[in-house]
């Protein structure tokens, strides 16, 4: 009887572990987070098929959309704001919950801008004052490649740039900045005909960065992630 008390509590004790190794074998090797641009509904938006050419390289990866506003107008300050907290917010949630699962960010436009400020920093305008990144850094640790298309925040100059665009965009970074802890995980594309990322006048030019470079971003995102 001496025995029996300590094998019960033993196999309380276990019973807790179990369940956490179910929960991470219901986690996919690779999850992908895409964030939308300005007012298209809750969802990827132009995302999405970046986020399909990484699923079709990567069989079995789940994916997830950033929940926040989008607004354009006067309410996209607050709309950025919103989805900096959704950005840490669920990659916090889910690296919790699937530790061993290799995470990649896809975000277009202000979906870019909202990444890009959860993981590098700020300040933002209106929408972010401090100028460290909100993320925690053993959270961003499980993030393995960033891609950015038609960043607002894209400034000349950066280490992770790709594309013909020679000005920053509306929202764009100071000169000489550099992400400080992502830098070798981000591409980020924008061209000059771009009005968003840059200065130009073409707006239809800013949906095409999947056409254009997504061949290119999903081999960046391969050599990131490796072979799961």
């Amino acid at each position: 009887m001496k025995i029996a008390a300590p094998l019960v509590l033993l196999s309380g004790a276990l019973a807790a572990p179990s369940g956490d190794i179910e929960a991470r074998q219901a986690c996919a090797k690779v999850h992908v987070f895409g964030a939308r641009e300005s007012t298209v509904p809750q969802g990827y938006g132009s995302s999405q098929a970046m986020i399909q050419l990484i699923q079709g390289a990567y069989p079995g990866t789940t994916s997830e959309a950033i929940v926040y506003p989008a607004a354009g107008g006067n309410a996209y300050g607050s709309s950025v704001t919103a989805g900096i907290s959704a950005v840490v917010n669920q990659v916090s949630a889910f690296v919790k919950k699937c530790p061993d699962t290799k995470v990649v960010m896809v975000g277009y436009s202000q979906g870019s801008q909202i990444m890009d400020d959860a993981f590098c920093g700020g300040p933002d305008g209106s929408s972010m004052s401090q100028t460290t990144s909100p993320l925690p850094a053993d959270v961003g640790s499980h993030v393995k490649a960033l891609i950015f298309m038609g960043d607002p925040r894209n400034v000349p100059g950066l280490s992770y740039n790709v594309g013909t665009a020679k000005a920053g965009g509306f929202a764009a970074r100071p000169s000489g900045y550099q992400c400080p802890a992502y830098a070798d995980r981000i591409k980020s594309y924008c061209d000059a005909e771009d009005p968003y990322c840059s200065n130009g006048n073409n707006a239809q030019h800013h949906q095409q960065y999947v056409q254009i470079y997504g061949q290119q971003a999903l081999a960046f995102v391969k050599q990131k992630v490796g072979s799961v």
